[in-house]
């Protein structure tokens, strides 16, 4: 068995969308002959790291119970003033989530290394403030990183960078990171192809795609019944929109007031798309062409309610037909998608360029075999769906079309066919494989 450091400061029992990943990489690797040590936040301090945060006990507790777990505890922290706030944001390339925990982190690795031997240091990011911590214990102790980039970190982007200055101090951080580690494992081929395409002297052979995943084996495949009376369209988790991000990302720089005058973005991102938006658009007028299945559709929201979506959903008249059930654990979530009929999937428009992120979502809704409804712009989450088959496919920007579409798929006009083998390999036992070997090559060429 290799022992190697599994570095994640974000573990269950929080509860966020990148824990998924980390939870199945960490409960398949022994199977490939690889023991993980997790290096994680210690629980007591999420409400000293994280303004929101979901916590969930049961989150991959057999797992996490099983594994050898160092949490490690953040210092104390005073709470920010706003200049304060305002200036650690502002002149913080990495931010600042692990400021106060490197200290025990340092000590953790350590202590893990002198009692576990570890061949390899695994590092899964964001936040990036993990990137110069990792980097310095792998240099440290001789032993070959692994960085796991979850979201392109110079290109994701919900508000423009500070200055052009920030954009470009980013971008010769990553590359410093990128050219320190031994392998480094991108989330889509977009996010691989963008780091080809911005970071030219980094070897091509150290990068590989390890999508994101679901747990176990497809289910059955479930068409829309048509002759039920009432159809459920479900969606779980957040958004990541907010319309001043908004406004901040679109708006002409001569329009900005003080320092956010100098305000850039390397390519713009309307993060409206990702809201449900020009679904609801569509919905609005499904119910005004073809009442009688506009009438018959309900839409569920498992998620943070903000305030935004409901005024959004009062815009287009759809108060009777939208439910908020807020926030809910994994496992309510996967029960919740199993009672729905079809399943809402949303992404982010890269103005004149192509989105490079898959919701982590996505590969539950994959596994559970219903229709997905896909309002998505070009990009990595509408190549995956087209290829998986399941999904109707909806360009947001086309409401009439949008609006054949949905109700072709609830007459039964339309029929999906579901690629199983091309889905299949999107299990996490599959993918973690693929990890695995790339783990061990770099543990061999030391």
């Amino acid at each position: 068995m290799i022992n190697i450091l599994f570095i994640a400061f974000e573990f269950p029992p929080l509860s966020r969308g990148g824990v998924h990943r980390s939870l199945a990489f960490v409960k398949y690797l022994p199977h490939a002959g690889i023991n993980p040590i997790v290096i994680t936040l210690d629980k007591e301090s999420y409400p000293d790291v994280f303004d929101t945060y979901g916590y969930d006990e049961l989150l991959g507790k057999e797992i996490r119970e099983s594994t050898d777990m160092i949490h490690v505890k953040a210092g104390k922290i005073s709470p920010p003033s706003r200049l304060q706030k305002f200036l650690s944001i502002y002149f913080t390339i990495h931010g600042n989530e692990t400021k106060y925990w490197k200290n025990g982190f340092y000590e953790a690795v350590e202590a893990a290394v002198n009692k576990f031997s570890p061949r390899a240091i695994f590092a899964t990011v964001p936040p990036f403030s993990i990137l110069p911590l990792a980097t310095e214990v792998a240099r440290k102790y001789k032993l070959p990183l692994i960085l796991d980039f979850r979201d392109a970190w110079s290109q994701w982007r919900t508000v423009p960078y500070g200055t052009i200055f920030h954009y470009w101090k980013t971008l010769q951080k990553e590359r410093k990171y990128l050219r320190e580690a031994n392998a480094i494992i991108t989330t889509s081929e977009q996010t691989l192809n963008d780091f080809k395409k911005l970071h030219r002297e980094v070897p091509a052979g150290k990068l590989y795609y390890v999508p994101n995943g679901f747990n176990g084996f497809l289910k059955s495949w479930q068409p829309i019944v048509t002759n039920k009376s009432e159809f459920i369209i479900g969606y779980v988790g957040s958004f990541y929109y907010s319309p001043e991000a908004r406004q901040q990302m679109l708006q002409p720089w001569w329009r900005k007031r003080g320092h956010r005058i100098l305000q850039y973005i390397p390519h713009k991102q309307d993060w409206l798309y990702r809201s449900p938006y020009f679904f609801f658009k569509a919905i609005q007028q499904l119910n005004i062409s073809d009442p009688s299945i506009g009438n018959k559709i309900k839409i569920r929201f498992a998620g943070k309610i903000h305030e935004w979506l409901r005024d959004m959903i009062t815009s287009f008249g759809l108060e009777k037909q939208v439910e908020l059930m807020g926030v809910i654990s994994h496992n309510e979530s996967l029960s919740f998608q199993e009672n729905c009929d079809a399943l809402l999937i949303t992404s982010a428009k890269q103005i004149g360029g192509r989105d490079y992120s898959i919701a982590g979502k996505t590969f539950e809704y994959l596994q559970m075999q219903k229709p997905i409804i896909a309002f998505v712009s070009d990009g990595a989450q509408k190549d995956l769906l087209k290829k998986g088959g399941t999904a109707l496919i909806c360009d947001p920007d086309n409401t009439e079309e949008s609006v054949k579409s949905l109700s072709g798929l609830f007459r039964g006009s339309i029929h999906l066919n579901p690629d199983n083998n091309y889905l299949q390999a999107h299990s996490r036992q599959s993918l973690t494989d693929r990890l695995a070997k790339i783990i061990s090559s770099q543990v061999k060429n030391t």
